[in-house]
């Protein structure tokens, strides 16, 4: 009797095995790294954008150009102001109250025109630039962020109210109107804290991703299929993390208090913000899904050409 062949199963399932832990690993690898590219995204946006005084003047100033905005914001601060003149200046004579009124009319349309000023434009950054320091422990700022949010008008008041003074010759008061105006029970100070905390760690969480995106690669046998996880993976990542955007944002809105020229700027600013932010999601998740559908295709090229195997010859 010849002696029998050793049986060939178990050098075979001890590859197939050690195939599906790479595979596994490289699955797990994937999905961390996705995750945190998830993140990064905002992160990245968060520090260049919010916490940067720079970033911040830039995407929001150019609100000084959105004419309509402008105008809206003049009229409502002037308005909001004249009416309490009106209220403490009304003689209950007729005519001489529609002189008043038509002199509070006249100063609204005088601060509606002025938007289109240079002075008025330099002077929303300068009140940009003042907002952002008084809320933001950064760049010369405060040293700690204050518990709620404080808007810095100051020089947009002073602007609109001496142009109407000369164009009217009423005072609308504007310049003796507090010029931090604080929105109380928005609690934007534990929230700007963390977030200044989370942008530091952009960079460390930057390398950390690539370097588990990287084993990730090298771990698994099946590179075209993690491939698939790591794009697929970030852009789910992406719709998450913009679901929740979209619900800070809405809780945000309802915190701005009642005053109507702080919900008027911070709304639009708010706006402004969180469409700069959707524009850089929107660039991560069409390179993601472009990452994932690449992969999605090799690995099964790849999987149809294994099955198939070489031909047999004559």
């Amino acid at each position: 009797m010849s002696p029998s062949a050793p049986p060939a199963s178990g050098p075979r399932s001890r590859r197939r095995a050690a195939t599906v832990l790479r595979t596994g690993l490289g699955t797990v690898l994937g999905l961390a790294a996705a995750s945190l590219v998830a993140l990064l995204v905002p992160l990245h946006w968060a520090q260049d954008t919010v916490v940067s005084r720079d970033g911040f003047t830039r995407v929001v100033g150019t609100l000084a150009e959105d004419r309509p905005f402008q105008e809206e914001l003049a009229r409502t601060a002037v308005e909001q102001m004249a009416d309490r003149i009106v209220g403490e200046r009304a003689t209950g004579v007729g005519f001489l109250d529609r002189i008043l009124e038509d002199a509070v009319r006249r100063a609204a349309d005088v601060a509606a025109d002025l938007t289109s000023d240079p002075a008025y434009q330099r002077a929303w950054t300068e009140s940009l630039a003042r907002t952002h320091e008084a809320n933001v422990p950064v760049d010369g700022g405060v040293d700690e962020a204050p518990k709620n949010l404080v808007l810095d008008i100051g020089p947009v008041l002073q602007e609109v109210d001496a142009a109407v003074q000369r164009a009217v010759g009423v005072d609308v008061g504007l310049t003796d109107r507090e010029s931090r105006i604080t929105v109380p029970g928005s609690n934007t100070g534990r929230l700007i804290e963390a977030g200044t905390r989370l942008t530091d760690m952009a960079v460390p969480l930057t390398w950390a991703a690539a370097v588990l995106a990287v084993l990730a690669l090298l771990v698994t046998r099946h590179r075209f299929a993690t491939l698939a996880v790591l794009g697929l993976g970030t852009l789910a990542g992406l719709g998450v993390v913009w679901l929740l955007v979209e619900q800070g944002v809405q809780r945000a809105s309802g915190m701005l208090g009642a005053d109507p020229v702080v919900r008027l700027a911070a709304d639009r600013v708010v706006v402004l913000l969180t469409g700069s932010l959707g524009e850089q999601m929107a660039t991560a998740a069409w390179a993601a899904g472009i990452t994932g559908v690449v992969g999605l295709v090799g690995a099964i090229l790849v999987s149809g050409g294994s099955r198939r195997g070489p031909r047999p010859t004559a």
